[in-house]
């Protein structure tokens, strides 16, 4: 691994099938950081590429701005923990299907002070072993989120006319504010179907301002199950929600007949609740797991409740959430859940038309 790789971390060493990510990625630091204000990652797994952004200031190396960090991230770092920026990870890259991957800025500080072998790489941490960290740490895990700088700055091309009319209920996207109303999919202004990250959830209505989180009926959880999850984790100010926990990458592992009956019945509660208040569909980005649903959703509505105006053509659906929530991507879920889904509905709504001389 390198002599800069973390004993601790053996059990989360490289996967050789998947390549780093290469190109510069950038994750936005708090303002308790000032003067830096991003992380500049080159060579995500190198940590002798990272740099900071100080704004007016310039770029330095990691290294010159390591106070900035520890500044930044004090508190409590957490079980096992070797300096003040352990418990922070930043998220760079996701598997195939959407699953995070990271790396721990501990190790980068190390990497810095010790030295980094030529050839060695930052030790790659999974995405179960950072929630179990969070479950053992009670929350003090902090994560950042690296992206290409166009992502990072991208919003929605044109804000839907109803959310662009009820700023106070839907402000839109900003800092604690990761989430998009999916407009084709509204009921009424307290009957909404989100796409949202988990932290925008769990930040607190009194903090991000979204209002309409007042009214939620439902949350699907898509990365985690019920045992994996911290009780109460969601703040949503006068909501109680219904939670409603679902891995959709455990479904990749699970028979058509199973995929179909877990996401018939994800379709069926959000239907349900909807009839109540709002729902909101999470993973940890929002942008693989929790769209694979709503576009499910797009297609229940068509085939199982006869709104014919709800589009069926998967690309279209998927052009008009990537519209409003950049990042968006089915990865490899597409066909054997979307589809096989949406093969599942045609076939019983044909048997219904064929069993009904009305229709």
């Amino acid at each position: 691994m390198g002599g800069c790789a973390d004993a601790m971390l053996n059990s989360a060493s490289p996967r050789a099938c998947q390549p780093a990510v290469s190109g510069s990625l950038c994750a936005r630091l708090p303002p308790s950081a000032a003067p830096a204000e991003s992380l500049l990652l080159s060579e995500p797994l190198d940590a002798s590429t990272w740099k900071v952004d100080c704004g007016k200031h310039g770029t330095q190396p990691v290294h010159a701005a390591l106070d900035h960090l520890s500044r930044a991230f004090a508190g409590s770092p957490g079980p096992g923990a070797r300096s003040s920026l352990d418990h922070v990870f930043v998220q760079f890259r996701m598997d195939s299907l959407g699953r995070h991957e990271y790396v721990r800025l501990g190790e980068v500080e190390r990497c810095c002070v010790q030295g980094q072998p030529v050839g060695s790489l930052l030790s790659v941490v999974l995405e179960d072993e950072v929630k179990a960290l969070k479950r053992q740490s009670d929350e003090s895990i902090v994560i950042l989120t690296a992206l290409p700088p166009e992502q990072l700055l991208a919003g929605p091309s044109a804000a839907p006319a109803a959310v662009a009319n009820d700023p106070d209920l839907c402000p839109p996207k900003g800092l604690y504010r990761n989430y998009n109303v999916v407009e084709d999919l509204t009921l009424g202004p307290t009957q909404r179907v989100m796409l949202s990250d988990e932290n925008t959830l769990t930040t607190g209505v009194q903090r991000n301002g979204i209002k309409i989180f007042n009214y939620l009926a439902l949350i699907v959880n898509c990365h985690e199950h019920e045992g994996q999850s911290n009780p109460g984790k969601y703040n949503v100010g006068s909501a109680h929600p219904k939670i409603l926990y679902r891995p959709i990458h455990e479904l990749m592992r699970a028979t058509p007949d199973v995929r179909i009956a877990v996401m018939d019945e994800i379709q069926k509660e959000m239907w349900r609740c909807l009839q109540e208040g709002s729902v909101a569909v999470h993973c940890l980005a929002g942008v693989h797991r929790a769209p694979t649903v709503v576009v499910c959703h797009f297609l229940y509505r068509h085939y199982v409740l006869g709104h014919k105006q709800v589009k069926t053509d998967i690309d279209q659906i998927y052009r008009g959430l990537r519209a409003i929530r950049p990042g968006v991507d089915p990865l490899s879920y597409r066909g054997p859940i979307i589809e096989t889904y949406k093969d599942y509905l045609v076939r019983m709504s044909s048997q219904q038309t064929s069993s009904d001389p009305t229709k």
